[in-house]
């Protein structure tokens, strides 16, 4: 984890040296750096990100007001506490000029200690903010890129039958009727399968009677392979008790002979649709929890960098 880090700038060597060690007597775990002037305290900002600054409001060469605008257009996000003389003048201006706070001399280290820790709380609690609403983008990037890569997708089904002439027929229709669809064909059971390990179908469809592996226990294994890949089957005429059977085993829906090709067509576009559906969903799902979980690390990290954030001592 990193530690606290702030810089010190002030051209009084005698401050330069008190404050530091005010900060390390009262505010454990806290390095401090420091610049005696604003060029060099640019030299420092350019190497790190500090969690607040103090600087003198009035030094030779870039006095603290000018320094103040330089910060704030290099690093906004940090808090900068401005060290005063007697009079608001010059501090009323700093704080419109985007200072955090300003200390006035003779510096009540009481009331310096307590601004910084306010700073640095501050400038942590930005730092969330700001680490979330980068995840959550990345979150929304990642869903629109599934989104765009799913609505894209040609979709894919693979029609099962042992007869020559229905394995010609049905992708004849689905390609004459449904523009874009990828066909393939398997002759029995066992070759479906083998195509299902290669390749995750949008759709199958596949007859109910077939030597080997019949429909049936084709059906039960890809429901076991492929359980989200919805499944059509072609049934003879008049064979309910084999459609309820394919139903309650989790087919999609049943084609009778002499199949009706409109009402085919269509059945297999609304089992498409929602696979994609399904896998629209479970996509944006994954992308989601791993959204929760990197919000999740962002939070448990600056959590333990605001349990590690300075407990006061007593001086």
């Amino acid at each position: 984890m990193m530690g606290l880090r702030v810089l010190v700038i002030d051209d009084d060597p005698a401050l330069l040296q008190a404050l530091p060690e005010a900060v390390r007597i009262r505010m454990a775990g806290v390095t401090v750096d420091t610049a005696d002037s604003a060029a060099a305290a640019l030299d420092c900002i350019a190497a790190r990100d500090y969690d607040a600054i103090i600087t003198d409001i009035k030094m030779p060469g870039m006095d603290g007001v000018a320094l103040l605008a330089e910060i704030r257009r290099r690093r906004p996000d940090t808090p900068i506490l401005m060290i005063t003389g007697h009079g608001h003048g010059l501090a009323i201006q700093t704080l419109r000029g985007g200072a955090y706070d300003f200390v006035q001399k003779p510096i009540d280290r009481d009331y310096f200690v307590a601004s910084l820790r306010r700073a640095i709380q501050a400038h942590a609690l930005s730092r969330r903010v700001k680490d979330r609403e980068l995840a959550l983008r990345r979150c929304t990037a990642e869903l629109e890129q599934i989104a765009a890569r799913l609505g894209g997708e040609q979709p894919r089904v693979l029609i099962v039958d042992d007869d020559p002439a229905l394995l010609q027929a049905l992708p004849q229709a689905l390609r004459l009727r449904m523009g874009g669809v990828k066909v393939d064909t398997a002759e029995s059971g066992a070759a479906a399968l083998d195509q299902i390990a290669l390749q995750d179908y949008d759709a199958i469809v596949t007859d109910i009677k077939m030597p080997g592996i019949d429909g049936l226990a084709l059906l039960a294994e890809i429901r076991t392979r492929r359980p989200e890949t919805p499944i059509l089957m072609i049934t003879g005429h008049g064979e309910y008790e084999l459609s309820v059977r394919a139903l309650r085993s989790g087919a999609y829906d049943f084609i009778q002979k002499p199949i009706d090709r409109d009402h085919f067509v269509a059945s297999l576009d609304r089992a498409i649709q929602a696979h994609v559906q399904s896998r629209r969903v479970k996509g944006r799902q994954s992308a989601l929890e791993r959204c929760a979980g990197e919000l999740e690390s962002v939070v448990e990290q600056l959590a333990r960098e605001l349990r590690a954030m300075p407990a006061r001592r007593k001086p």
